[in-house]
C-alpha cells in the first residue's frame, strides 16, 4: 500500500508561491510516496518535477472550465482552460487520464443528515442544494468524470466531506483525496493509501479500495493565498 496526496499545487500556480524543492521536501516529511501536482490551467511544474525528482509525480493539472473546475491526472499535454465540462472531459480522455471533481460542493456546510438525492429505476435525482452547489453537478458530467475528491483540506466541513462520499455512492464513482495545498505546510493534510499502481487504469482500479482520510486546514491559510497572488514571483 502505498500513501497519496491527490491535490496539491506549486509556485506554478497563481496562487501558490511553495517552490518545487520545497514541494518534495514537504511530501517526504509527511510521509507520502506519491503526489499528483494539478497547478491550475498548467501541467509544467509537475513535468519539471517528475524529471528531477525521484518522489513519484502523478502529472496533473486543475482546469478552470467555463462551469466549474475540473482536475485531470495522468496527462501529457496540458488542457485548455474556458472549454465546457464536457469538452474538457474529453481532452483529458483523449490523452489516456483520468477526471475527478474537486471540492464538488465547494466550500459550504452540508449537514450530516443532509440530502444530496435519490435513485429509483437507475435514474438519480439530485437534491436542489447539490444543484445548486456547483453546475458541474448534472447527470451528464456525474457519468462521464472517473472520481470525486470527497476529502479536501480547504473545505472546512467534515460533514460535507460525507455529504460528498453520499454523492459518489449515487453514481458508483471511487473517491480521493487530497490536501489541495498551496503551502508547503498543508501537503499531506489529506491522502489516500491505496494499492500500488503504474499507469491510469491500474490507479483507477487500486483507487476504489482505497483508504481516504485527511483533517481540516486553518482558515487563516487562505491568507497565504491572497498574499501569493499579490506578490507574484516568477518560479
Amino acid at each position: 500500500m502505498i500513501s497519496v496526496d491527490l491535490h496539491l499545487h506549486t509556485c506554478h500556480s497563481f496562487d501558490c508561491a511553495t517552490p518545487l524543492d520545497e514541494v518534495v521536501h514537504a511530501s517526504q516529511r509527511s510521509g507520502l510516496d506519491c503526489v499528483a501536482v494539478t497547478d491550475h490551467n498548467t501541467i509544467e511544474g509537475a513535468l519539471r518535477l517528475r524529471e528531477s525528482t525521484d518522489l513519484r509525480i502523478i502529472v496533473g493539472q486543475e482546469v478552470g472550465t467555463s462551469d466549474g473546475e475540473l482536475i485531470g491526472l495522468f496527462l501529457s499535454e496540458p488542457v485548455p482552460r474556458g472549454l465546457t465540462a464536457i469538452e474538457t472531459i474529453a481532452r483529458i480522455k483523449e490523452q489516456g487520464g483520468l477526471v475527478c471533481i474537486p471540492h464538488p460542493l465547494g466550500r459550504r456546510r452540508f449537514h450530516a443528515n443532509s440530502k444530496v438525492g435519490s435513485i429509483e429505476n437507475g435514474q438519480v435525482t439530485l437534491s436542489r442544494a447539490v444543484r445548486r452547489a456547483n453546475r458541474l453537478l448534472t447527470d451528464d458530467v456525474l457519468t462521464r468524470v472517473d472520481m470525486l475528491e470527497t476529502i479536501n483540506s480547504r473545505t472546512p466541513f467534515k460533514g460535507t466531506w460525507r455529504a460528498i462520499s453520499r454523492l459518489a455512492d449515487l453514481y458508483g464513482l471511487p473517491v480521493t483525496a487530497g490536501s489541495d495545498s498551496h503551502t508547503a505546510r498543508e501537503i499531506g493534510r489529506a491522502r489516500v493509501v491505496m494499492p500500488d499502481f503504474t499507469d491510469a487504469a491500474s490507479f483507477l482500479a487500486a483507487i476504489r479500495d482505497a483508504r481516504p482520510s485527511g483533517e481540516t486546514s486553518s482558515l487563516f491559510i487562505h491568507f497565504a493565498s491572497m498574499y501569493a497572488r499579490l506578490s507574484r514571483r516568477l518560479c
